[in-house]
């Protein structure tokens, strides 16, 4: 017998949060689902089997109900649709189809089963797609951005930042820019993570707290996102701010993927609030596809991606009469012309020249692969990789009394890359794991134009001209690797549930910031730079003569180990209590500094490698309902207010088809609900529900005319 499955919607909730930690920052890449199965008169069902399935890959998951007639299982697939069946011997099996499940959260299903002498006609009704806003394993506030969303909402700039603004706590600070600012807090302060990979800025030089323009997936290749404030949660850790954890998509048994074309102006946008035309870019233009699907049917699966953003943006606005500039700077051809003479003829380079390009371009290229492994029913494992290089175009020593030639001119190039490799495993029935291991490097490049010192030759009217490579970035290297490694274990025991494990990290930062390294010179006059006479000279070099002694090189670790239990008191109540422990570690100690401690009083010999912090957590969160939770009564949904009438009618008709007949279909409606006959699909999940809500489960022909009051 094939039947329906209820599944849990809370009606509201009161969630109460004690903590003396800092919110965190989600680990989760993945959903879960949990319930219970009893008899019709509430009796828990221990050793019913429970079958879960990701309807589009064929991956299955399996649990056995415990002796409280409780169910688990971890580590499911985001989205769906999943079909679950439920099975006891001596009992009518029961089938929900078109169940979709949320990152991070727990998908609470309560299920009875009918003893199987009795005599019913199969009833088959489909679940609502829809999840609770509320879920019971909640500690805190937060948004989930599902796929369908992602799909509908339009985004000009197709950045993860439009998309968690659907939280209301979430605001955009700064557009331009892509600065988000979560409850307030600096937008550095938040943490991002794609499919368990930090995504933030490393070093704390970008806006938007991205390596990158944008971020390092594109946005057609993500399945969720989940947007957590204040989650009081012992496995999570590094975040102040919002928590914001996406992840991305997956093959599965249909080849399928999508082609994008995406193509902005500068006109298309509003003029500036004191009336004058946006200059932020000339236009925008996007492309890219996507493409997914099995290499073993319902085994192994792919999913890739790539995209190609460029934006042409306006050069400098400062030039010299004649250039079309919008602002006129007081050099002459004739002296830029002397200027560069001397630069080749005199001191033997190539200063460059002043062809500035009519529109700066700069280029995004994105792409990434995606592997799905189904081991088996206990073991599942994915893979992913993924690039992202960024080219910005740099024209510094331009303004009202200045320019510079392109000699001057530098690409700022970045390049972040990630793998990411996890496992899921179900040992048994109680007890499961987690492991993740990945590798992300992030390298951001000054890539200049020439080897040249900085020079500056002061012309007639007290204007300057620059050329030879700017001074900051004669050396300018930032290279970062970063190693992590989470496994965690989650044993069942009754109304608890236990979690515990360890997280590693190990960041390696080389920051080369050599300014000066090349010289910088300052002239007076053409004349002064003819004869090398400068007015000003700065220099600075390594003591040792090796430019690497001046990088900052070094490694950050931090371990952490954490366990906590999330308790079950009742239906209504769930109690978190959980402790963390970590260890932040430096590899070597700072380099000794006797000037700085004799004038300060501060050695440069703490105990460097150790900092131990312990944060604890105590989370409670009360669901209230709009009835008791009566073995019964708690099975069924209040009446739905979709008005899918016909639906109610044809599930009743299969118990007494002698109803059937227009006037008796009519009659029978009015009779089972009331309100709006609003249709809103095929909501057969909420008809059928609120019509066992209604008058209860009808087990016999005569129980349904005794309770609904109708005759033949």
């Amino acid at each position: 017998m094939k039947k329906q499955m209820r599944v849990k919607h809370l009606a509201s909730a009161l969630a109460l949060v004690l903590a003396t930690t800092t919110p965190a920052f989600a680990q989760n890449t993945s959903a879960q689902m949990n319930g219970r199965v009893t008899t019709e008169q509430g009796e828990a069902l221990v050793g019913a089997d429970v079958v879960i399935v990701h309807t589009p890959s064929g991956t299955t998951s399996r649990a056995t109900t415990d002796a409280q007639g409780r169910f688990n299982a971890r580590g499911l697939r985001v989205g769906g649709p999943y079909s679950v069946t439920v099975m006891r011997d001596g009992y009518q099996g029961e089938t929900t189809e078109n169940l979709f499940v949320n990152l991070g959260d727990n998908t609470p299903v309560m299920v009875d089963l009918a003893e199987a002498a009795a005599q019913l006609d199969a009833i088959e009704v489909v679940a609502s797609g829809d999840v609770s806003v509320f879920s019971p394993d909640k500690m805190g506030a937060g948004t989930n951005v599902s796929q369908a969303q992602i799909r509908a909402l339009p985004s000009i700039g197709r950045n993860i930042q439009d998309y968690v603004r659907l939280d209301p706590r979430v605001s955009q600070t700064d557009k331009q820019r892509g600065e988000i600012s979560v409850g307030g807090q600096n937008t550095r302060f938040n943490a991002i993570k794609i499919d368990g990979v930090s995504t933030n800025d490393p070093f704390g030089l970008e806006s938007n707290n991205l390596p990158t323009l944008r971020q390092p997936v594109s946005i057609d290749a993500i399945e969720e996102v989940q947007i957590a404030i204040a989650e009081y949660d012992t496995t999570l850790t590094g975040a102040t701010g919002g928590i914001i954890n996406a992840v991305t998509k997956s093959g599965t048994n249909e080849f399928g993927g999508s082609v994008y074309y995406v193509f902005r102006d500068n006109d298309w946008v509003r003029d500036n609030a004191n009336g004058t035309p946006f200059a932020g870019f000339q236009d925008e233009e996007t492309f890219g596809a996507t493409f997914g699907g099995p290499l073993i049917k319902d085994t192994l699966f792919f999913f890739a991606n790539y995209e190609q953003f460029t934006r042409n943006a306006p050069g400098p606005s400062f030039g010299i009469a004649g250039s079309g500039a919008s602002n006129t700077v007081t050099i002459t051809p004739a002296e830029i012309a002397e200027v560069q003479d001397i630069a080749s003829s005199v001191w033997g380079f190539d200063p460059g020249t002043l062809d500035v390009p009519d529109a700066l371009k700069t280029d995004v290229e994105e792409y990434a692969i995606k592997l799905d492994w189904n081991i088996n029913e206990d073991h599942r494992a994915s893979y992913r990789y993924s690039k992202t290089e960024q080219t910005d175009p740099v024209l510094p020593g331009f303004g009202s009394r200045s320019l510079s030639l392109n000699s001057y001119w530098y690409n700022q190039v970045k390049t972040f890359e990630s793998h990411v490799a996890q496992v899921y495993s179900d040992w048994s029935d109680t007890f499961s794991t987690e492991f993740k291991v990945s590798q992300k490097s992030y390298d951001s490049i000054a890539d200049t134009f020439s080897d040249l010192p900085s020079i500056a030759v002061r012309l007639s009217n007290g204007n300057t001209l620059n050329l030879g490579t700017e001074q900051f970035r004669h050396k300018n290297i930032l290279l970062t690797d970063e190693t992590s490694i989470f496994g965690a274990g989650t044993l069942y025991v009754g109304d608890h549930q236990v979690k515990f494990g360890v997280d590693y990290s190990s960041n390696d930062i080389y920051n080369l910031f050599g300014r000066d390294l090349n010289g910088v010179y300052t002239f007076n006059s053409i004349a002064d730079f003819r004869i090398g006479k400068p007015s000003a000279y700065t220099s600075r070099a390594a003591t040792n003569g090796d430019v690497n002694s001046i990088a900052a090189d070094w490694t950050f670790e931090n371990l952490g180990v954490f366990v906590q239990d999330s308790w079950a008191v009742n239906y209504n109540l769930n109690l978190l209590f959980g402790f963390r422990y970590d260890t932040p570690m430096v590899d070597d100690a700072p380099i000794s500094n006797p000037l700085a401690q004799s004038l300060y009083g501060l050695g440069q010999h703490p105990d460097h490698r150790r900092q131990l912090t312990v944060p604890a957590a105590l989370g409670l969160q009360l669901h209230l309902r709009q009835r008791a939770p009566d073995p019964v009564a708690r099975r069924y949904r209040p009446v739905p207010r979709c008005g899918c009438q016909r639906v109610v009618v044809e599930s009743v008709l299969q118990y007494r088809p002698e109803l059937r007949g227009a006037s008796a279909d009519r009659r029978l409606a009015s009779r089972v609900l009331s309100g709006p006959q609003q249709p809103t699909g095929a909501c057969r999940y909420h008809a059928a529900s609120s019509y066992r809500h209604r008058v209860g489960r009808p087990r016999t022909a005569e129980h349904l005319e005794s309770q609904s009051g109708l005759r033949a």
